[in-house]
């Protein structure tokens, strides 16, 4: 097993590998072993003497660690001592301890020893979890989302604090704390939002406003004024084509759209763009190439007649690249839609134009306007890659390539499909006491709200609390503004801010109302709906049957999308996409579109197994992708047109399909200039087999640039000479195989043959092939991409095991401890006997003592 020198934790077995202990030390360990447990902590020092008192008593014991009865209390309800206990488990574990040449105990006798710990931590755990509550708080995608089904309100909390992640998530209550700063914002938004749900006066009068866009010459210093709203249009520096004005490639004068409007008032408006493209194929790109290459040649050698052959011999080599390159395979123009609201300019939508001027497309996007000064943008966004044979020449009118096409650019708003619109009926309802008695509706809409809001039955004092509010506020102002003041008040308060879980709960246990809030949270980042609620209510969600009903209900639904965008979006490292991209002139063929590509990769990825039931062990090798035609043309999968995701089937000769072949992973471990087989092997260990090889040492450094003697000195050489450091081996010797068999790709996720020494990083012949070859810590050998993943299927155990953490860790917003670990294994177990469905694991974490415990 190639990974039991990193961890074993399957069934509370421990694998030990090494030397035969002594006769005295097998009877001293089998006396451990089978000791009552009323000795069991005598029994376990006697163990840890045997095998670990050489190195760890005495006046000055190794690593400052002390195994002795004075240094090691029994006293579990001690942290500092669950602390140390919990080290010596883990060393056990990991087989870091006893050394290889000392004395070894036998498997059997470590366990019991090691199974008697970690009862003990489990008890301990479990008693001070009964008497300590953790308030967690809405991190900022839950806040937003609750908002949205509250209120209904979509709400932009960009501009709240960011939230720390804890255990590799970022609803971890431990990490989400309150600060000065939060209250403040919260309350802003508050009212904010609030305003804008609850309306006054009548409907506002619809506008819609069509814009026929023109191109007027930069140098006739005219402004193209729609005359009948004062708006600037602009075509930009481009061509007019009869109704369709054509944008060749990306500039700064190159743009179109229109700008200097003011809507009549603020609100959610459509914006219509009226668009097309040409997309040249092949033949076009080569006729286009070889006419301005020709153009510079015959100049070229018309200046220097004597170097004929050289410029004919750099006339073919060029026009070969535009023959054979896969980037020339174009895929539809690309545009991108920008809203400027007053100074702040912001990316609406980047997306394709697959259609042509013949057959135009109507493209329409939703956004909410103020009346500050407005414009609306139409960028070119089809990105070419800029190397050496084509960077002077692309942007020049002749070159062939997508073409995007611009005819008119509609607004229409604000939008209401009732007045007054939902989210004001919502909150103030229909009732007879709006129109009899103004105090009683409002503590009517008070009582409500808060029901909903506190995701709770709401006691009376509370609503007296918020009716006070209401009151004094009711002095000064209207009825719309009190009732705001008052509303607020609720928004800011810790029963909304919060999932408070009770400290009154017999045994620990979570009642109805917050087992609904926890699932609702768990699978749709938001609050729970009506149907979650009056389960709750009913006192049903006290049965398993009931919980799993609920949760099969709750994957259906459209908002679950939450869970695949924030689980998977965490756990994969999708959000770390783009932080470090790679050097733009070394790994010219990355752009925004891939980018933005490889995220939503990873997420329909995850979501095919959610969808489809796929066994979970496809993520380590399947015989799939799941992709769009960006992605395809960059992996080099044919026949995939159009930028929506769907299920590619792969052949067994593919070197994509599986977690470790996502462009997105491949990229965030990667240094933006050369890829990073210890960042790779760090990212499989801890988020495939669950293992966390720790912080590297103090006076580790980085990896050397060169090799002395060796000219072109790989990654793989330079990682060779880092880990010679005694001070470094340990470490690596765990992670650097996991990372050297993915280096085939490079730091932009492309594979590559050779290492790549030319200018710019660019491949020569004579360049070094990729070695991929490594020998797991157990000397097991792997071979490249497709070894590493049979490794990986070889080890299935520790991937669910992980796999489930993880899931856990993000279901009930806290670390997994050690007295967690049997409700994950039950939880694995009944995947296991379910086919290995991500859902069937979902349903039993739901249920798990874990999930329903405070």
């Amino acid at each position: 097993m190639f990974v039991n020198r990193i961890v074993c934790r399957l069934a509370g077995v421990v694998v030990m590998l090494g030397m035969a202990p002594s006769t005295e030390a097998q009877e001293s360990a089998r006396s451990a072993a089978s000791a009552p447990a009323a000795d069991g902590a005598a029994r376990a020092l006697g163990f840890l003497a045997t095998y670990c008192g050489k190195c760890h008593a005495g006046s000055e014991p190794k690593g400052d660690f002390p195994i002795t009865p004075e240094a090691l209390s029994t006293d579990f309800n001690r942290v500092d001592a669950r602390e140390k206990w919990g080290e010596i488990v883990d060393v056990l574990n990991s087989h870091d301890m006893p050394p290889k040449k000392a004395p070894q105990p036998k498997t059997e006798d470590t366990a019991a020893v090691v199974d008697w710990i970690t009862g003990r931590l489990v008890e301990a755990e479990e008693s001070a979890r009964s008497r300590t509550v953790v308030l967690r708080r809405l991190n900022r995608a839950e806040y937003a989302n609750t908002i949205r089904d509250l209120i209904g309100v979509d709400f932009d909390p960009s501009g709240f604090p960011e939230d720390p992640a804890a255990g590799g998530f970022d609803n971890n209550g431990g990490a989400l704390t309150l600060s000065p700063l939060h209250l403040e914002v919260y309350l802003a938004a508050a009212r904010e939002i609030l305003d804008r749900a609850l309306v006054e006066g009548p409907r506002p009068r619809p506008i819609r406003w069509r814009f026929d866009v023109r191109v007027v010459p930069l140098d006739s210093r005219r402004k193209r004024i729609d005359q009948r709203n004062n708006v600037l249009v602009n075509g930009g520096n481009n061509v007019q084509e009869g109704d369709w004005v054509r944008i060749h490639h990306q500039s700064w004068d190159t743009g179109a759209g229109i700008r200097d409007f003011r809507v009549p008032e603020p609100g959610l408006y459509r914006i219509r763009l009226e668009l097309a493209g040409r997309t040249p194929d092949r033949a076009a790109v080569v006729a286009s190439a070889r006419a301005i290459l020709e153009k510079r040649r015959d100049d070229q050698t018309a200046k220097e007649p004597k170097r004929k052959q050289w410029h004919d011999r750099q006339f073919a080599e060029d026009l070969r690249h535009f023959e054979t390159d896969r980037m020339y395979d174009y895929g539809p123009p690309r545009a991108k839609l920008t809203l400027q609201l007053g100074s702040q300019p912001r990316t609406l939508a980047e997306f394709d134009v697959d259609a042509s001027p013949e057959k135009p497309a109507v493209h329409e996007f939703t956004t909410r306007f103020t009346t500050e000064t407005a414009g609306i943008g139409i960028e070119y966004a089809y990105s070419i890659p800029k190397v050496l044979e084509n960077f002077w020449l692309q942007t020049g009118a002749k070159f062939a390539r997508p073409e995007l096409m611009v005819r008119s650019i509609e607004i229409e708003g604000p939008i209401h499909d009732a007045w007054p619109p939902a989210s004001h009926r919502a909150i103030l309802f229909e009732s007879p006491l709006a129109r009899t008695d103004e105090p009683a509706y409002a503590r009517q809409v008070l009582e409500r709200f808060m029901r909903r809001a506190y995701r709770r039955a709401v006691r009376v004092e509370e609503i007296d609390a918020k009716l006070a509010l209401y009151r004094d506020a009711r002095k000064r102002e209207a009825f719309r503004q009190a009732i705001i003041v008052a509303l607020s008040g609720v928004l800011v308060s810790p029963s909304f801010l919060y999932l408070p879980e009770s400290e009154t709960t017999p045994g620990g246990t979570l009642g109805p109302d917050e087992i609904a809030s926890r699932l609702s949270y768990f699978l749709w980042s938001s609050m729970p709906d009506e149907a979650l609620l009056s389960a709750a209510a009913a006192g049903k969600l006290s049965t398993p049957e009931e919980i799993r009903a609920q949760v099969r209900r709750m994957l259906d639904d459209p908002k679950a999308e939450a869970f695949t965008e924030n689980f998977a979006g965490q756990w994969l490292g999708l959000r770390a996409v783009g932080t470090n991209p790679p050097a733009p002139d070394l790994f010219p063929r990355y752009d925004r579109h891939l980018e933005t590509s490889m995220i939503a990769e990873g997420q329909e990825y995850f979501r095919e197994f959610l969808k489809s039931d796929t066994d979970v062990r496809a993520m380590i090798r399947s015989d799939f992708v799941v992709i769009n035609e960006r992605l395809a043309r960059f992996y080099g999968i044919p026949g995939v047109k159009g930028d929506g995701f769907r299920r590619v089937s792969v052949g067994p000769d593919s070197r994509r399909g599986g977690l470790v072949t996502l462009g997105a992973m491949l990229t965030t471990t990667s240094n933006g200039t050369r890829t990073s087989p210890v960042k790779r092997g760090t990212w499989v260990m801890k988020n495939l087999l669950g293992v966390d090889p720790g912080l590297p040492v103090a006076n580790a450094g980085e990896i050397s640039p060169k090799v002395p003697g060796i000219d072109k000195a790989t990654v793989r050489d330079r990682l060779e000479l880092h880990r010679a450091l005694p001070q470094c081996a340990r470490c690596h010797d765990k992670i650097d195989p996991l990372g050297l068999a993915l280096e085939n790709f490079n730091a932009a996720g492309e594979w590559r043959d050779r290492e790549g020494f030319g200018w710019k990083g660019r491949i020569q012949a004579d360049d070094p092939l990729i070695d991929a070859r490594s020998k797991m810590p157990d000397g097991s050998p792997i071979d490249g991409v497709a070894g590493l993943q049979a490794a990986l299927l070889a080890q299935e155990d520790l991937f669910l095991d992980c796999l489930a953490t993880k899931l856990f860790t993000y279901a009930c917003g806290r670390e997994m401890t050690r007295g967690d670990r049997p409700a994950i294994a039950a939880a694995v177990r009944e995947m296991k006997s379910n086919r290995y469905v991500l859902r069937s694991l979902i349903e039993a974490a739901a249920v798990s003592p874990a999930f329903l415990r405070k």
